[in-house]
């Protein structure tokens, strides 16, 4: 069965109104939920990640850190990484296998290059972009061809970019192990959220 993850990105939302969505989200019945806040320094990053791993926690939810990898060992959560940090984090070798041990990692995937490096230390590859998006505007999209590509490197493949209540079967019937939103999650009805997760289910 396919995994759904939604982008909590903080830059989209502010003060109660962020952690209420992150609520809802939880309550529609979503696998995981990633938090993003590039415009944080660490310290408020983790003041906010306690709440959010909390509401997570509460509601048996998968709760995954983005680019503070501190965070992330201190909260005792999966780890996302970014592209920028994936040259470094090659030299991590045991450390990060100690970290695997209780926690995935997730990593880009943005091309096949890029995925053999993000291969070798994750246990997640994140296939982006899939289908066009205004994240990425003018920026030719990966495909559905390219999850099958990624097949090779024996890794669970997580879908993102342009997904939709429409689009997301598509990726799972291509061979993606679960669906990533952003836009639909903080910008999006939460009823075809919802259904979106009832379909999974049922």
């Amino acid at each position: 069965m396919f995994k759904i993850l939604c982008i909590a990105d903080f830059e989209s939302y502010g003060g109660d109104d962020f952690l209420k969505r992150i609520q809802l989200l939880c309550k529609t019945g979503v696998d995981e939920i990633l938090l993003r806040a590039k415009g944080l320094n660490e310290t408020d990053f983790y003041d906010l990640a306690r709440v959010v791993a909390q509401i997570c926690e509460n509601y048996r939810k998968k709760f995954i850190i983005n680019q503070f990898f501190d965070v992330a060992c201190k909260l005792k959560s999966d780890f996302w990484l970014t592209s920028a940090q994936l040259e470094s984090f090659k030299n991590y070798g045991v450390f990060l296998d100690e970290f695997r041990k209780t926690a995935k990692i997730y990593a880009p995937a943005h091309d096949l290059e890029q995925a053999k490096i993000s291969a070798t230390i994750a246990d997640v590859l994140v296939a982006s972009h899939i289908f066009a998006t205004s994240c990425k505007a003018g920026l030719e999209p990966k495909g559905l061809k390219f999850i099958s590509e990624l097949k090779s490197f024996d890794k669970e493949i997580f879908a993102l970019g342009g997904l939709d209540s429409e689009n997301y079967k598509e990726t799972i019937k291509a061979g993606a192990n679960g669906i990533c939103f952003m836009s639909l999650a903080m910008n999006g009805d939460m009823g075809l959220i919802k259904k979106i997760t009832e379909s999974k289910n049922g």
